[in-house]
């Protein structure tokens, strides 16, 4: 059975370094995300996955890819643990929302949902760990065995608050998680929540 997943976000992108948000638009690694990459692999590899599934944008699956050079595996894609929708913002700096959004961004800065077409973070959560749990049924086998996960910061921290027994609109515990840092979570039999955070931010 899968006894442990690891949630990896992806390489820092353009956007990532100029502080913009890029939602589910589609932008590549940059050359630092490329080398972040490279870096961490190993350190996954070391780990022994067994399963990669990796999120359709172009910087999580070529993340994903000095993964499966290490270890051999395929990678699987999976759209529905994309990124969290940012509608009209994305492409933006928060400096530029703020001339035309000033009082949705300050919701959004208070942990609130800003509404119009911004996915909720409980949207968020529940499509990602959806997905999540459908691998797991999936991938069921008599054995432990790991999932990889490559996705993206707040598709990563939504779906493991939601995980948790959280709803991510309503409290935040967890911020987003830094480039090419990771997650870890473990099977609890007989508990709730079903699963534990071992990790979180790690790299």
């Amino acid at each position: 059975m899968i006894t442990k997943i690891i949630f990896w976000r992806h390489g820092q992108t353009d956007l990532n370094k100029n502080r913009r948000l890029q939602g589910s638009s589609d932008y590549p690694l940059n050359d630092t995300g490329r080398e972040q990459a490279r870096t961490v692999a190993p350190k996954l590899a070391a780990l022994k996955p067994d399963y990669i599934i990796s999120s359709n944008l172009s910087r999580a699956c070529d993340t994903a890819q000095e993964l499966a050079k290490l270890t051999g595996l395929e990678i699987t894609v999976d759209p529905r643990i994309t990124e969290r929708t940012f509608g009209a913002w994305e492409g933006q700096s928060l400096e530029e929302i703020e001339v035309h959004s000033k009082e949705r961004l300050q919701l959004w800065r208070d942990g609130k949902e800003p509404g119009e077409d911004v996915e909720t973070r409980a949207a968020t959560g529940i499509r990602v760990s959806e997905a999540v749990h459908d691998w797991i049924d999936k991938l069921d086998d008599e054995k432990g065995q790991t999932i990889v996960f490559v996705s993206h910061g707040a598709a990563i921290s939504n779906c493991v608050m939601t995980m948790l027994g959280v709803n991510p609109s309503e409290e935040q515990p967890l911020g987003g998680m830094d480039n090419c840092h990771w997650a870890t979570m473990v099977i609890q039999k007989n508990r709730v929540p079903e699963w534990r955070l071992n990790g979180y931010n790690q790299y």
